[in-house]
């Protein structure tokens, strides 16, 4: 039996790609207090002239915290929304310059409650008639065509959006409920609630709060459960008429009534199932956040950015070092969100110890045991003296006072700088000038000709320090290492990676000029980790591509993961590579916890090893890297190209007895390949992989590697040549009888590289 598999059609496209939302570091913000700047967020790579929706939520914030844009010139409101007034959300829609030239003046107004303070901003190409809500990444549609409960409630689930499959609207927050009063403009609206099971027994009836008991009587205020939100009309609900089913805006006001199911009503579609727009997985929607901290809040906060790898799957733990063994605070690991982001303050090590290093404080006194001489404006310095006398019988040696509380002038670290036995000198670098005439302690300061006295009496206390602190990965599964290597180690790096090396020269001949235009290209290709790019490295890739030598020395991201800070990563350059550490490692440490701040955030970037073609790292923002890394992505194959020429593969299988057979042909047209690489996935259960018989013009290399449930398949040239046209004939033998082959066998992750290392757009006929 023959069968033609007729496959979706794969056009890959350069469209979307590199669209993002920048956030800001997290800061501390001042409690009860104004305008304060929370600028930082930013929108990359969406075309110039589109229309975009915009939303700024604050999903997690103290009661009365609210923002505002200063500009708003371009931007248009979204229904329900104006622009002016402080917000608690927000949505709009405008160009990606005029929403930037927005989000830069975006302040935030605090209240006097402390708490820590998230700021959620997301984007996506303006949808019509969906509305979206900041303070739960959820997007809604409003139907206005009259329909009875249960249909509604049908039709409802079988709409879906960006990915997500569709739902009756659930309401479970005030928020939510004033949402949809404002921007759906029709009354008497029908919302996934019911007490149809059991009367007077309120459950939600979709999504997934589905199932939830809100409610366990009639009447407005009688029965409602602590904990789950209610907003009933006065008298309601009361099964006058066997009323089953809630509705929302009941005759245009903004509270709840129940009805019978044969009424006819609008209704709601929402999508989304996640209550933090940090773990939306809409398709072409993009969002980041960040959470500040809004007074005496101690905060651990770790951020990884990862690229095309889904964030979530991943998880943290934290550990911390004595006597110079690392020990894991809690065995538990912690799941980052989709961002990439996990709050570890609970999770972290957080008992100080001594250092061995002293904090001196001053209190008011009668004698002037200090001075302070005259601020030096080119070394934005201060020099203080202490009399060595408030040394005596503490204990407390000169050169171990590293932090210094001056009455009001000062408190901070200082620099010693030489005893004398009369007086200990310290240095204090600050870009400002004390206030010498605005400080509290005026009585105990005198102004000299070139100095000032201080009548000061000094105690000394021992610093205390956080433990040193390290992050260290939960391994997934096996097999996920083995399916996430072959898709981030692919054809095109392997090629891109001989291509820089014979630059110049070489087995392709006469060089096009310099491949790699950043540093961590280079960190990536140096697979065997001995600080050098060059051929070494080249044919480590080719035997991993080929299925004879694996880049993983074992089934773990320490074998292949890379981890740095984002300012250390951003400064790699193509001179300065080898100067970092290029080792793999699954943890990262040591970080330090400030003993005086109460913010710790760290952003750290996860690469790869053989990621040669930074197709799974993160771009560069450094300046230095930016003029030769445009050059090399448009040279390279670290953006996909726009390309009207497509190269076409035809996809068959057939039934021969108890064999089950893919074949795979290509014949390009106008485009000259220099590789391929495809995935073929199979049942596992039902048939077993034989063997992979593979025809092409030329000598390529040739590879087919079997993964357990895919085999890796592809060819590479080594010789500068192109390939014209290529068989690939996988056999598989039938475990069990077959009825028949359909769906036993698919085709994915498909990678053609040209001669140019250009990634050419491909589509399954």
């Amino acid at each position: 039996m023959r069968t033609l598999l007729v496959t979706l059609f794969l056009l890959i496209s350069f469209f979307g790609f590199g669209q993002s939302v920048t956030a800001p570091e997290p800061k501390s913000f001042a409690i009860n207090t104004p305008n304060q700047d929370a600028s930082g967020f930013s929108l990359n790579g969406f075309s110039s002239t589109a229309t975009l929706l915009c939303a700024i939520g604050l999903p997690q914030a103290p009661t009365g915290t609210t923002f505002y844009l200063s500009t708003t010139t371009g931007l248009t409101p979204a229904s329900g929304y104006t622009m002016t007034g402080n917000k608690t959300r927000l949505a709009f829609t405008g160009t990606m310059a005029n929403i930037n030239a927005a989000l830069a003046t975006l302040k935030v107004n605090t209240n006097a409650t402390a708490g820590n303070i998230q700021i959620s901003v997301s984007a996506t190409v303006n949808p019509t008639d969906y509305f979206y809500n900041p303070s739960n990444g959820h997007f809604y549609r409003p139907i206005s065509t009259g329909a009875t409960y249960s249909n509604a409630k049908l039709l409802s689930s079988q709409q879906t959006f960006k990915g997500q499959q569709g739902y009756l609207v659930t309401i479970t927050s005030s928020d939510e409920d004033a949402f949809i009063f404002a921007n759906v403009p029709q009354a008497s609206i029908w919302f996934a609630l019911t007490d149809e099971i059991v009367e007077a027994q309120w459950r939600i009836d979709a999504g997934p709060e589905a199932g939830t008991l809100i409610k366990t009587s009639n009447g407005q205020t009688a029965g409602n459960i602590q904990g789950q939100y209610n907003n009933w009309a006065p008298g309601e609900p009361n099964n006058s008429g066997n009323e089953d089913y809630a509705v929302t805006k009941w005759g245009g006001g903004s509270q709840w009534n129940d009805l019978p199911n044969n009424f006819s009503c609008a209704y709601v579609v929402e999508f989304g199932t996640w209550t933090n727009p940090d773990n939306q997985t809409f398709t072409e929607f993009y969002s980041n956040s960040v959470i500040h901290s809004n007074g005496d809040i101690f905060r651990v906060q770790y951020t990884f950015n990862f690229t095309n790898l889904t964030a979530s799957r991943f998880s943290i733990r934290t550990q911390s070092q004595s006597n110079n063994v690392w020990t894991p605070f809690s065995q538990n690991y912690t799941a980052l969100n989709n961002i990439g982001r996990a709050d570890m303050s609970s999770q972290s090590d957080t008992v100080r110890i001594g250092n061995g290093t002293f904090r001196a404080t001053t209190s008011g006194g009668q004698v002037e045991w200090c001075v302070v001489y005259d601020y030096e404006p080119s070394n934005q310095r201060y020099q203080i003296l202490i009399d060595k006398r408030e040394f005596t019988g503490t204990g407390v040696s000169a050169n171990s006072v590293t932090h210094l509380q001056l009455f009001d002038l000062w408190n901070g670290p200082v620099t010693y700088q030489w005893d004398d036995g009369t007086w200990a000198a310290y240095w204090i670098y600050t870009p400002t000038q004390f206030n010498f005439a605005g400080s509290s302690f005026g009585a105990n300061i005198r102004r000299a000709s070139f100095f000032w006295g201080l009548s000061a009496e000094f105690s000394f206390a021992q610093s205390l320090a956080y433990k040193p602190q390290r992050v260290q990965f939960q391994n997934p599964i096996a097999d996920t290492i083995t399916s996430m290597l072959d898709r981030i180690v692919t054809v095109s790096d392997v090629y891109l990676a001989f291509k820089e090396f014979s630059d110049g020269g070489g087995i392709f001949g006469p060089g096009s000029g310099t491949q790699f235009g950043s540093g961590i290209q280079f960190m990536n290709a140096d697979v065997n980790e001995d600080g050098q790019f060059n051929e070494a490295d080249c044919f480590k890739l080719l035997r991993h591509l080929l299925g004879q030598e694996s880049l993983l020395s074992a089934n773990n991201l320490q074998s292949f993961m890379k981890i740095l800070p984002k300012s250390d990563y951003d400064a790699v350059t193509k001179t300065n590579w080898q100067t970092y550490p290029n080792t793999t490692s699954d943890t990262y440490g040591s970080l330090t916890l400030s003993s005086t701040q109460l913010l710790n955030a760290f952003t750290l970037n996860t690469f790869w090893k053989g990621d040669v073609n930074m197709s799974h790292s993160p771009a560069q923002s450094a300046t230095g890297n930016s003029a030769n890394q445009s050059n090399s992505i448009s040279n390279s194959v670290v953006k996909l190209e726009s390309n009207n020429n497509v190269v076409d593969f035809y996809f068959e299988t057939e039934q021969i007895s108890d064999s089950v057979i893919a074949t795979i042909q290509f014949k390009p047209t106008l485009q000259t390949i220099a590789g391929t690489q495809l995935r073929i996935n199979y049942d596992n259960k039902i048939i077993s992989y034989t063997k992979t018989d593979i025809n092409t013009n030329g000598s390529p290399s040739n590879f087919a590697t079997n993964r357990g449930n895919f085999v890796n398949i592809g060819s590479l040239n080594t010789d500068g040549s192109s390939i014209s046209n290529a068989t690939y004939r996988i056999v598989f033998k039938a475990n069990q009888n077959l009825k028949g082959i359909l769906g036993l066998i698919s085709i994915d992750n498909i990678e053609v590289v040209d001669n140019n290392g250009i990634i050419v757009n491909t589509r399954i006929l």
